[in-house]
């Protein structure tokens, strides 16, 4: 025995209908509906895919800071307390002096024009001279040297453009230069110059004025007296320690494979465009400042944190990785 759902007549108009939807194609506006569903679908999945990758940067730089302080400490044993040389300094030096790498946050976008004036903007570093004391412990340590950009144009590093524009250097494709390398020697397609650290002269340093809290997890106190944090304009007043920046560039013998406890790899800062500098950078505790606008060293140079190009700290990082903080 059968069961039919509907009556005959009913039949008929489906069959009817049926036979009518067969012989007629999509209308235009039927089209442009789907069309733009599609495109809706599309737009939804290329921002998805977007941040997906954004956070996937945020948590291989997670990865390369912890490798980086490992790789650092581990050096400093295998090499009987000795730290890797030859770091970038995060700064020009020409004939004008000591001006900073960038004009803007992150850490460094190169080239000036004759219109730019070389000052540092990131709110989280401000510029002084490396005093005696502090390159004495540097020294100690083993850092003898750090790496300053040339900015003159008779440093031609290869044959195509020369270092008194950067910028237009870097983003020549005729040319072997880029951001990431700018701090090696001409002969290796940079533009950076040595620089002792033996007392005789008084080179510009690069210094962190983001608070210790962020660095460290705790908060800078004093035994008497008021804390004042270092903020970049209070020298004359700042009593709290005295944390130099440093990049983690090729120039460093941490990546030399010859050297026993070197890094094979040059670790990579990408949320930068192609001319910003994308290394990864060291800040050390060199000393304190004294509340009447010096830095007294410590005995010794200590490794504090790494922090991202653009001086975000680990924790800040995550945050980019676990979705509560936006990516740069």
């Amino acid at each position: 025995m059968s069961i039919n759902f509907f009556n005959r007549k009913e039949i008929k108009c489906l069959q009817k209908l049926r036979k009518k939807l067969n012989q007629r194609g999509f209308t235009l506006l039927e089209l442009l509906v789907v069309v733009a569903i599609l495109a809706a679908i599309a737009g939804t999945a290329t921002i998805a895919l977007k941040d997906t990758d954004a956070r996937a940067s945020a948590a291989a730089h997670v990865t390369m800071m912890d490798e980086l302080n490992k790789g650092i400490s581990t050096y400093r044993v295998l090499q009987r307390n000795t730290l890797p040389n030859r770091l970038d300094s995060l700064m020009m030096y020409g004939g004008t002096g000591h001006v900073t790498v960038g004009a803007a946050a992150p850490l460094s976008i190169l080239g000036f024009t004759a219109a730019d004036t070389g000052t540092y903007t990131n709110e989280d570093a401000a510029t002084l001279p490396i005093p005696a004391g502090v390159q004495t412990i540097m020294s100690d340590a083993g850092i003898t040297e750090l790496r300053y950009v040339n900015d003159v144009a008779a440093n031609n590093p290869d044959g195509d453009g020369n270092c008194g524009d950067i910028k237009a250097l870097v983003e020549n494709r005729g040319n072997n230069v880029v951001a990431g390398n700018i701090f090696l020697s001409a002969s290796a397609n940079g533009c950076g110059v040595a620089q002792a650290l033996d007392g005789t002269a008084t080179p510009m340093g690069m210094f962190w004025v983001g608070g210790q809290e962020r660095l460290t997890g705790q908060p800078f106190t004093v035994e008497t007296g008021t804390p004042v944090e270092f903020d970049g304009t209070n020298l004359a007043t700042a009593n709290s320690p005295a944390y130099l920046l440093t990049g983690i560039g090729p120039s460093s013998t941490l990546f030399d494979a010859n050297t026993l406890g070197g890094m094979t790899t040059v670790p990579v800062y990408r949320h930068v465009k192609p001319n910003e500098y994308n290394r990864f950078v060291a800040v050390w505790n060199v000393g304190d400042f004294d509340g009447a606008g010096a830095i007294t060293a410590k005995d010794q140079i200590e490794l504090v944190a790494i922090v991202d190009g653009a001086l975000d700290t680990k924790e800040e990082e995550l945050g980019e990785w676990d979705g509560t903080r936006n990516t740069i």
